[in-house]
């Protein structure tokens, strides 16, 4: 990664965000050789990321010949708009964000057992209040759907994540942005307003 600053660690950071977030963007090699980008849903379980959908498609061609792919996960926290440290310039004008980038391959999950596990997962991630039968492999019910339905597991091999929160600012711009956000006090901006003071060098220097 170009800016060091901006890089995170995996576990501390980027395993954490993935569990938290649910859909992303599939990227992948066409059955006519053309690069494919797919939004898709997702669950990170045991260090792996879960897809699911129909077995046949113009998806599940491409990865057949090619399991190579790559799977991005964004977030996006706050527009910074330039007047916040600059009053000519739109220069400045930025976004403070969270992204996880992982590169892999796809492999087909055939086990019911660990199919079931995968979409609990997934389901639990976007109705975690339940009001369902849990996704058992062993419940007569679940067995045609667990057969009809293509379950894909990206085998990580490389994962790099990129948070964006102003650790690159001079503390004079730093204070500049933290006021403007402040006072905007849009959805959103009170958790940038955290993650720019915990992530700035400043607050490093300050705990040594």
């Amino acid at each position: 990664m170009r800016r060091k600053e901006f890089e995170v660690p995996i576990e501390e950071d980027c395993e954490p965000f993935l569990r938290e977030r649910h859909d992303g963007v599939l990227t992948f090699t066409g059955e006519d050789g053309w690069p494919k980008a797919v939004p898709l849903n997702y669950a990170y379980l045991d260090g792996s990321a879960y897809f699911h959908g129909s077995k046949h498609g113009e998806k599940m061609k491409g990865i057949a010949a090619d399991p190579r792919a790559e799977f991005v996960v964004y977030e996006s926290h706050a527009f910074i708009p330039s007047y916040f440290s600059d009053p000519y310039l739109a220069c400045p004008a930025t976004v403070f964000f969270r992204s996880v980038r992982m590169r892999g391959r796809i492999e087909q999950v055939e086990d019911p057992g660990e199919k079931a596990k995968a979409l609990g997962a997934l389901l639990r991630s976007m109705q975690p209040e339940g009001g369902h039968a849990p996704i058992d492999a062993e419940d007569p019910k679940y067995v045609a759907s667990l057969k009809g339905v293509a379950v894909m597991r990206l085998d990580i091999e490389e994962m790099s994540g990129k948070f964006k929160f102003g650790q690159h600012l001079p503390d004079r711009r730093l204070k500049q942005v933290l006021d403007g956000l402040t006072e905007r006090n849009l959805p959103g901006d009170p958790r940038t307003i955290e993650e720019m003071i915990a992530r700035h060098p400043s607050s490093k220097r300050q705990e040594e």
